[in-house]
């Protein structure tokens, strides 16, 4: 007598298991095809020539190559080298390929942060921006009021001994944004002044708390614009 047996048959489940495999390549290939491309754009500016090694000094920000992030062309990298420009007012990436320095495109960077400074392009608008003009500017306070500080850097040249000499030398201007305008402060008087309405409460804020104007003028800025803010939090 032949005896039959029931046969299950698994056929579905490892077609499920089949159709679950290939859309996770397919995910996964799409999510490369767009990290690739949005690579590519980041990655398509000029070549950086840069300058003369035998200038005393650097141009960047910092003198070496710092980790942080850039947002262009309306996408945002993380953790990217960069190196900031401080004379030709560039970002400056490493090539993806090479050992080429790529020029970002200063119309397409909104803002990069390195070194614990964020930085941001403001486009000059003289209804609006009173003192600033085109570039990248570090936001060293975005509160009611704001604080910005412009960062140059020049090259001083000089003849001595019948031998060129030439050295990087730095500047920062600062602004403070007030009311939707920014103004250009450099003293002590200039910052009191277009704080006229508190000038009394900030003058025994800098006593109070030892501040010398001269000492740390970036920092003071910053304090008195933020003392200006809380003082004011409440009109």
């Amino acid at each position: 007598m032949a005896l039959l047996l029931p046969c299950t048959v698994f056929g579905q489940p490892a077609s499920a298991d089949s159709s679950f495999r290939e859309q996770a390549i397919r995910y996964a290939h799409a999510r490369y095809v767009r990290s690739t491309a949005d690579q590519a754009r980041l990655y398509n500016g000029a070549e950086y020539v840069g300058h003369l090694p035998t200038i005393k000094g650097y141009p960047y920000l910092d003198s070496l190559w710092r980790t942080g992030s850039v947002t262009y062309d309306g996408i945002t990298y993380q953790n990217i080298r960069l190196l900031y420009d401080l004379v030709d007012d560039v970002v400056v990436v490493p090539h993806i390929d090479s050992v080429y320095r790529m020029q970002l495109q200063n119309i397409k960077v909104s803002r990069f942060s390195i070194a614990d400074h964020q930085f941001i392009r403001i486009v000059r608008d003289t209804a609006h921006n009173i003192g600033l003009r085109t570039g990248f500017y570090d936001q060293l306070y975005d509160g009611r009021s704001k604080v910005l500080a412009r960062r140059v850097k020049t090259i001083r040249t000089e003849l001595v001994q019948n031998a060129v000499k030439e050295e990087y030398l730095s500047e920062n201007s600062f602004y403070i944004g007030k009311n939707g305008l920014f103004y250009p402060v450099k003293t002590k008087r200039s910052v009191l002044n277009l704080f006229a309405d508190q000038k009394k409460t900030l003058r025994k804020y800098l006593r109070e708390n030892r501040i010398k104007f001269a000492k740390n003028r970036e920092a003071a800025i910053v304090k008195l614009t933020q003392q200006y803010d809380a003082a004011t939090r409440s009109l």
